[in-house]
């Protein structure tokens, strides 16, 4: 069976390595080079703790993957310093944090109000509860992508390189004007996915861009672990020299080149930061970093049936890097065990939607 993965960011990267890991037969287009997809400019924050139980199960996964693979931890460069999520409420907690004990021992605790305030944390609520966690941190997911394709190279897997796909149906697409059969094909391509599915005739199924944005900040003070705020929205961890620091921005269904940078928001992210971080002392800053991303309205990354045996493998949104490991090896493990090559690689009438 020959499965082709269109897209070469990490979520393509990490499914076609996963692929061939268990012999299949793996096809990569990667497409022309882009200056800064999302993979390219992602924050790259990692952790366990998540408030929704799907995307917590995957990227505990992740990270118990990570830390116990020398390999891969290396690839992805990762860096431990901590993580605290503020969720908007704390009651339910004691669940999430069962789960995360029972496969990383040690890792994760609750932080009351009080706690988060000694640690420079300031206009919380009395009732505010964080999840802490010692083994957390950040990788580089561009780091990461580039050794993957390195080892797929040395494995010997096709590389269809430079030229756009345009277009994909249930047995095959149109790579650079030319026909290319495939037993299965695989939409990995982020930001591209729903334009190209659409393109081909196929209901991207709720799957959508959206704009994201962050800025690199110069500081000194008391210094945040890598941390999101569900109650401000504020997100960041520390760089070499200063912090990331970013709020989600309200840009969906944008294009797939990145959109000009919301000086606005960045101006209103650094005004947060001072507000709950005081002892955080923030000095220049850089242009805000864009990228656009995919989002499914599970904001999962997961392997989605399109047609037959044309599927997505996108969704994830920013997060997914917290979530390639273990969401590639679950869609790998679902592709490796489909029966024999059994498309008639008929490419569909334009006219035909699927649902």
């Amino acid at each position: 069976m020959r499965v082709c993965v269109i897209g070469a960011g990490l979520a393509g990267a990490t499914l076609a390595w996963r692929l061939a890991q268990r012999g299949v037969e793996v096809e990569l287009a990667a497409g022309p080079p882009q200056p800064a997809d999302a993979t390219a400019v992602s924050g790259g924050a990692v952790r366990a703790f998540e408030t929704e139980p799907g995307q917590r199960a995957l990227a505990l996964a992740s990270m118990a993957e990570l830390l116990s693979d020398a390999r891969l931890a290396g690839w992805a460069g990762y860096t431990e310093c901590g993580s605290v999520y503020l969720p908007t409420a704390g009651d339910g907690l004691a669940p999430a944090l069962a789960e995360l004990e029972s496969v990383l021992p040690g890792s994760a605790s609750l932080r009351s109000a009080a706690e988060l305030s000694a640690a420079g944390w300031a206009g919380l609520p009395p009732d505010a509860v964080a999840v802490a966690e010692r083994r957390a941190g950040f990788v580089s997911p561009a780091g990461l992508r580039a050794n993957l394709l390195a080892d797929l190279r040395q494995r010997g897997i096709t590389f269809l390189d430079g030229q756009i796909v345009e277009r994909v149906w249930d047995g095959g697409l149109l790579l650079g004007g030319r026909r290319r059969d495939a037993d299965v094909v695989v939409v990995a391509a982020g930001a591209w996915t729903p334009a190209l599915l659409a393109g081909s005739g196929f209901d991207p199924d709720g799957l959508t861009t959206k704009g994201i944005q962050y800025t690199l900040h110069q500081a000194d003070g008391v210094w945040p672990t890598a941390f999101v705020d569900d109650r401000s929205e504020l997100f960041g961890r520390p760089v070499p020299g200063g912090v990331l620091i970013g709020l989600p921005t309200r840009r969906w269904g944008v294009a797939t080149t990145a959109p000009e940078p919301d000086l606005a928001l960045s101006a209103r992210a650094a005004a947060v930061a001072g507000e709950r971080f005081p002892s955080l002392r923030l000095h220049s800053s850089g242009t805000p970093i864009t990228a656009v991303d995919c989002y499914a309205p599970d904001h999962l990354l997961a392997l989605r049936g399109v047609s037959g045996r044309l599927f997505s493998f996108s969704g994830g949104s920013g997060g997914s890097v917290k979530t390639a490991l273990a969401a590639s090896d679950r869609a790998a493990r679902v592709l490796a065990e489909l029966p024999g090559p059994l498309t008639s690689h008929l490419e569909p009438e334009r006219s035909v939607l699927s649902s």
